[in-house]
């Protein structure tokens, strides 16, 4: 799906296939998820990155996602990057799964040529000042820029950055010029952020931007560290999609627009089936928001 016209809000750059959508996938059939979905970017996991780089090299990577129309523009996510990283609320295989230290992490950018990273702050709220916040997301991104890569920082509401003026106050505090946030659906409506904390965020700081759906309060029972591994796809739920959309759409911010939907159902299905889900759902809620 091609930018829209300057007519019209406009989104940046090519839509993005967002790892949490196809890691059930091989590499080849990741790209070939994201080339039926009509996306030209594909975000990936660095423990996949890894794997794959084990098995063949980095230009033969490389070329095969040229040969699909595809960039992997997005390395997701780093966690490892301050002492206290380790999240008290997950269990080991989660750890297990986003273990990677920062130096490895970088290293595979620089293979894969990838010149954004999400970072995740995954420790307990209160164990760090935001003054210590900010001095570690600042010596994180020193070292990202030093392998030409732009650290994105991701307000997720289980853990110590819970809305996105928080995100944004670390970002802005650090001095760094290039850093952003990463801006997702599920953790905006879970944290409680607002419009006016989105208006807050520079528009050119905005990154990516990840939909996903649910309902606008959890069920009985459900925990969030459940909820953010079991989303629905764009226009399913309850969340304010349009009105977030066109917030974003007026700062210019429809940057790596992706339908980020983790979820065990998508564990069985083709590439072609997620291709399918991944393109019409984000295509039906751009265009409720009159940004397609």
């Amino acid at each position: 799906m091609a930018e829209t016209t300057s007519r019209g809000p406009r989104i940046h750059g090519a839509l993005m296939m967002p790892f949490a959508n196809v890691r059930h996938l091989s590499y080849a059939e990741q790209l070939e998820a994201t080339r039926l979905a009509d996306f030209g970017q594909l975000s990936m996991h660095p423990h996949q990155a890894r794997a794959e780089l084990e098995r063949r090299t980095a230009e033969e990577m490389l070329r095969m996602a040229a040969d699909a129309g595809v960039e992997i523009t997005r390395l997701d996510p780093l966690s490892n990057w301050n002492p206290l990283w380790l999240p008290t609320n997950m269990d080991a295989q989660y750890v297990r799964d986003f273990d990677i230290s920062a130096s490895q992490f970088f290293e595979i950018c620089e293979a894969l040529r990838i010149r954004y990273a999400s970072v995740n702050a995954t420790f307990a709220a209160g164990v760090y000042t935001h003054d210590e916040v900010v001095e570690h997301f600042a010596a994180v991104a020193r070292r990202g820029a030093e392998s030409g890569v732009i650290l994105d920082l991701e307000n997720i509401p289980l853990w110590g950055v819970r809305t996105v003026r928080d995100a944004w106050s670390i970002v802005a505090d650090s001095g760094d010029a290039d850093a952003g946030i990463v801006f997702d659906t599920l953790h905006y409506v879970r944290g409680g952020s607002t419009p006016e904390m989105l208006r807050e965020v520079p528009g050119e700081r905005i990154h990516v931007v990840q939909l996903n759906d649910g309902p606008l309060s959890l069920p009985p029972g459900v925990t969030l560290e459940t909820n953010c591994f079991e989303r629905d796809w764009p226009g399913e739920g309850e969340f304010p999609l349009v009105e977030i959309l066109r917030i974003l759409a007026e700062k210019d911010a429809l940057r790596q627009v992706n339908p980020e939907v983790f979820s065990p159902t998508n564990d069985g299905r083709s590439p072609a089936e997620i291709a399918r889900l991944s393109r019409e759902s984000l295509q039906r809620t751009l265009a409720d928001a009159g940004v397609a």
